[in-house]
């Protein structure tokens, strides 16, 4: 992973968990800040499926 690939994860890992030390993104391997950052966004994503299939 580039330095600029692994500074953008870290940077929004850090944006959605500011209760998270940043210190703690830095400390994992490349492998797991990717497994991380999924994380996140499949639970972002299912939120947002769960609010579009709202019928109004």
């Amino acid at each position: 992973m580039t330095n600029l690939s692994r500074t953008t994860l870290i940077n929004a890992l850090a944006k959605v968990n500011p209760e998270t030390p940043r210190v703690m993104f830095e400390a994992l391997s490349d492998k797991a800040l990717d497994a991380e950052f999924r994380a996140v966004t499949d639970e972002y994503n299912e939120q947002a499926s769960q609010l579009m299939s709202v019928s109004y």
